[in-house]
C-alpha cells in the first residue's frame, strides 16, 4: 500500500511550493501499479497531502478578458473575477513572513490539494465524451477524463478557456510566423527569422518529430502522441465554440485587427510551443564565437598569456570556491584533457556575421507592433531563466520528521501568467500543477504522494561549429557566403528551407500586404547563423543543439512524473526526470525521500576540444555521444540534510557551459544557505513548514551585493575621514547591511 504523505507549498515568483511530507494514519492507498478505470472526482481522493499541498500563482487563473470585459475595464476598472484574486496572497508574503506560522501558510497559499472542496465548485463544463472539468472559487479547472485522451482533451479546452489569446502568440513566435499572424512590423519580422534560426520547421517536419518520439518511446510513446492530439481537439472545440460565442472570444484579437480570428491548431503548434519553451529556459552554451571575440580582445591588450588567464578568470567555467547544490561528492563534465589547437577555429576579429537575420522589409517601421503580443514576447525574452529557486529539507532536519519543500520557480510577472495552473486526472495521469499553456501536462507540481519542481540548469547543450566553405567545382574560389561545406574530407551541400508568410497591415494602417521570405540554412551540424571568416577563408557559424529536431521527446518524461503507476518513489521518479532532454535542475520530494537530478541532452566531446570556444566542422572534433543516467549529476537525501538551488551550478567538477560566466564564489544561492542555517540555528535544527518558507521570502529581498561585498567595503572604510555627509550615508549603508541589506518598498 501507498503510505500517506504530505507535500508542498508553491511559495515564490509565480509560483512556488512548499512541501511537507509526513505520514498521516487512518489513510488507505491504492497499490502501486493500479490503475482506476475511472477516477474518483471527490475532493483530495487518492490525495496522501492531507491539505498541506499549497501553491500560489499570481495574478490569477482566469485570463479571458472578452468585448464586454474590455469595457467594464475601460469605464469602471473592473477586472474578471478570478484574473487577481491570488495577487494580493503574493505580494503580502514578502511583508508578513516574519511572523508566519504553518497555521497562518493559508494566508499567503491556496489549497493544492485534488479536486474541489465542498460546495466550492462555481461551474461544471463537459465539453466532450467522458470528461468533466469543474472550476473552482479561484477558477482553476479540475479535469477529470474517463479515459487518457478524454483528460487530455480537456485539458486543451480548459487551457484555450485561460490562455487563448497568449497561446496563440506562443504558437506563432515558435513557428517564425508572427508578422502574418499580427502584421509585418519590423519586430516581428525579425522576431520570425531569429526564431528560424534556432527551429525552422515545416509542418510536416514537426509532425514527425511527434511520430519519431512515438515510435521511439514504445507503449509510453504511442500513449503520449495520442493524448498531443486529444489535447489539440480540446483546443479546437474551445475555438469552435468562442467563433460563435463572442463572450468566449479574447478581445486581443479585435484589438489587433476587427477581422482578426483565432485559426484552429495542429498537433505541429505543441511542437513550436515545446520547442520554444525548452528553448528560454531548458536550454545552455551557443556563446562560443563571443567568447572568441572576448578571448582576442584581451590577448590583444594584455598579451596571449595575460590575455587567456584573464579570460580563465572571467569565464570561472570549474572554480572549486563555487556554491553547489550537491557539495559531497563531484561529477566531472566538459573537463578537458590536452587541448589540440587544430580543432579549436577562431573567426576572425571585428567582422560582424552576414546572412542573419538583418534584412526586413521596406517601410516595416510603419506597421505598429501588436502592444499585447510584445508584452507577451518581451516577458519571455526577459523572463529570469536563471532566477528560480528550491529548498528541501530532509525529514530528519524537520520537525515532523519528514521532508519540507519550497519551490520557487520564476517565470517573470505578466497577467495573464505565462503558466496556467491544471489539476488533471485520468486513468494513467493524476497531477496538479503549473502547466505551460499549449502542452497539457503539469510541467512543475503534485502527484498522488511526491511533489517536483525545477530551475533552470544552463548545462551545455548548444556547440557554435565553425564550416569550412568550399566550392564542389575543382579548383574554384569558395564565395563569401557559399552553401557547400567541408566535411569528413567532402565538399557538401548545405539543406536550404524556405519558408513564406504574407503580413497583412492593420486595417486603416500605411502600406499593403507585405510578402516575406525567410531562407534557412542547414548542415549536418545544425542551422547556419551567418557567414564570416576564419584567417580570411569564408566560414559558416552553425549552432549545434542536441535537441535539434527532438523538441517535443521530453513530453515522455513530463507523462510519466504524472502517471502513479510509473512514478511511486524517489528511485523511479529520477528514472522518469531522466527522459527529459532540456536542461533543468528537478528536485523531488515524498514522506521519506529527497531528490535532485539535472537533466539534458548533455554531448561527451573529446578531450582534445576547448568546451569554451567554437570548433571545426569537418570532422575531427564530433560528439561522442551524450552522458549516462549515472554521469548526470544526482543525489538522494544529501548528507548535508538539505538541496538548496538558485540557478547555481549543480555540482563540483560540472563546468559551466561557455555562455555562464556567473559561477564564481560568490553567488546568490548562499543567501538561501546562510537563511536556512540561520533557521536551523534557531530552531534546534528542526524546521517546519513555516520555517523553510521564512528562509526563502529573507533571501528573496536581499541584495547580493549588500550581503557578501557591502560588510567588506564598510570594513575598509572604517575609522578613515571623510568629507561632509559621507559619514551619514555610510552609517545607513551600516545599518541597512546589519538589518540584512533588504531591498523592500517603504
Amino acid at each position: 500500500m501507498r503510505s500517506p504523505f504530505r507535500i508542498r507549498v508553491t511559495v515564490a515568483s509565480v509560483t512556488a511550493a512548499i512541501t511537507a511530507v509526513a505520514s498521516l494514519t487512518a489513510l488507505g492507498g491504492s497499490p502501486v501499479g493500479a490503475a482506476t478505470a475511472v477516477p474518483d472526482t471527490g475532493y483530495r481522493a487518492n490525495d496522501y497531502a492531507d491539505g498541506q499541498a499549497m501553491s500560489i500563482l499570481p495574478p490569477g487563473e482566469n485570463g479571458l478578458v472578452n468585448a464586454v470585459d474590455a469595457v467594464d475595464y475601460s469605464l469602471f476598472q473592473q477586472r474578471p473575477a478570478a484574473s487577481q484574486d491570488q495577487l494580493g496572497k503574493y505580494q503580502n508574503l514578502l511583508y508578513g513572513y516574519p511572523s508566519l506560522t504553518d497555521a497562518t501558510l493559508s494566508q499567503y497559499f491556496d489549497d493544492e490539494s485534488f479536486g474541489v472542496p465542498p460546495g466550492q465548485v462555481t461551474r461544471v463544463e463537459q465539453p466532450g465524451p467522458g470528461v468533466t472539468i469543474y472550476r473552482d472559487t479561484h477558477d482553476v479547472p479540475h479535469v477529470y477524463g474517463t479515459t487518457d485522451d478524454a483528460a487530455a482533451y480537456g485539458a486543451g479546452y480548459a487551457q484555450a478557456e485561460d490562455r487563448l489569446f497568449l497561446m496563440d502568440v506562443l504558437r506563432h513566435y515558435g513557428e517564425g510566423t508572427l508578422a502574418s499572424f499580427l502584421g509585418g512590423s519590423c519586430e516581428f519580422e525579425q522576431m520570425d527569422h531569429d526564431q528560424l534560426l534556432l527551429a525552422p520547421y515545416t509542418k510536416a517536419q514537426a509532425l514527425a518529430q511527434i511520430d519519431a518520439m512515438a515510435a521511439d518511446n514504445g507503449a509510453t510513446g504511442q500513449r503520449a502522441k495520442s493524448m498531443i492530439y486529444s489535447y489539440v481537439d480540446g483546443v479546437n472545440a474551445y475555438i469552435e465554440n468562442a467563433l460563435v460565442n463572442p463572450l468566449l472570444l479574447p478581445a486581443d484579437y479585435a484589438a489587433a485587427a476587427p477581422s482578426l480570428v483565432p485559426q484552429l491548431w495542429s498537433p505541429a503548434d505543441v511542437v513550436a510551443i515545446a520547442g520554444l519553451i525548452g528553448g528560454i529556459f531548458g536550454r545552455g552554451g551557443g556563446g562560443e564565437v563571443a567568447n572568441a571575440h572576448l578571448l582576442q580582445y584581451l590577448q590583444g591588450r594584455y598579451g596571449a598569456a595575460g590575455g587567456s588567464q584573464a579570460f580563465r578568470d572571467f569565464k570561472k567555467a570549474n572554480d572549486p570556491l563555487a556554491p553547489t547544490t550537491v557539495v559531497d561528492r563531484s561529477f566531472p563534465y566538459e573537463i578537458p584533457g590536452t587541448i589540440d589547437p587544430a580543432l579549436t577555429a577562431m573567426p576572425d576579429p571585428g567582422k560582424a556575421l552576414t546572412g542573419g537575420p538583418v534584412d526586413t522589409a521596406p517601410n516595416c517601421n510603419l506597421v505598429p507592433s501588436n502592444a499585447t503580443a510584445l508584452g507577451i514576447i518581451g516577458a519571455l525574452d526577459a523572463m529570469p531563466a536563471h532566477m528560480s529557486n528550491a529548498l528541501v529539507v530532509n525529514g530528519s532536519h524537520t520537525v515532523s520528521g519528514h521532508p519540507v519543500a519550497v519551490f520557487g520557480p520564476q517565470v517573470s510577472y505578466y497577467a495573464p501568467q505565462i503558466l496556467s495552473e491544471l489539476d488533471i486526472h485520468a486513468p494513467d495521469y493524476a497531477a496538479e500543477g503549473a502547466s505551460f499553456p499549449g502542452t497539457g501536462l503539469v510541467e512543475l507540481g503534485r502527484g498522488e504522494d511526491f511533489a517536483w519542481s525545477a530551475t533552470s540548469a544552463g548545462s551545455d547543450l548548444i556547440d557554435q561549429r565553425v564550416e569550412q566553405i568550399c566550392n564542389p567545382v575543382p579548383g574554384a574560389a569558395p564565395a563569401a557566403d557559399g552553401t557547400y561545406y567541408e566535411f569528413d574530407g567532402q565538399c557538401l551541400p548545405m539543406q536550404r528551407e524556405d519558408f513564406s508568410e504574407l503580413a497583412l497591415p492593420k486595417v486603416g494602417g500605411p502600406g499593403g500586404p507585405a510578402y516575406l521570405q525567410h531562407t534557412v540554412y542547414l548542415t549536418r551540424h545544425g542551422v547556419v547563423q551567418g557567414w564570416t571568416t576564419v584567417q580570411g577563408r569564408p566560414v559558416a557559424i552553425v549552432n549545434q543543439r542536441s535537441t535539434f529536431d527532438h523538441d517535443i521527446d521530453s513530453v515522455v518524461g513530463f507523462l510519466d512524473f504524472g502517471d502513479p503507476n510509473v512514478v511511486h518513489d524517489v528511485t523511479s521518479w529520477m528514472q522518469a526526470a531522466s527522459k527529459i532532454d532540456y536542461t533543468f535542475n528537478w528536485f523531488y520530494v515524498d514522506d521519506r525521500d529527497t531528490g535532485y537530478y539535472v537533466t539534458g541532452l548533455d554531448p561527451v566531446r573529446p578531450p582534445s576540444v576547448e568546451p569554451d570556444l567554437p570548433t571545426w566542422g569537418t570532422g575531427g572534433a564530433e560528439w561522442q555521444g551524450y552522458l549516462s543516467f549515472a554521469q548526470h549529476v544526482h543525489e538522494v537525501n544529501p548528507p548535508q540534510g538539505f538541496f538548496v538551488s538558485w540557478n547555481n551550478k549543480p555540482a563540483p567538477g560540472f563546468a559551466a557551459a561557455d555562455d555562464q560566466y556567473g559561477y564564481g564564489q560568490v553567488y546568490r544561492s548562499i543567501m538561501l544557505v546562510d537563511q536556512l542555517r540561520d533557521q536551523f540555528a534557531a530552531h534546534g535544527g528542526k524546521l517546519t513548514r513555516a520555517n523553510v518558507v521564512q528562509a526563502m521570502e529573507t533571501a528573496a529581498s536581499q541584495d547580493l551585493d549588500g550581503v557578501t561585498i557591502m560588510p567588506l567595503l564598510l570594513r575598509y572604510l572604517s575609522g578613515r575621514a571623510e568629507p561632509a555627509g559621507v559619514g551619514a550615508m555610510l552609517a545607513q549603508l551600516r545599518s541597512w547591511a546589519a538589518d540584512g541589506a533588504h531591498r523592500l518598498k517603504a
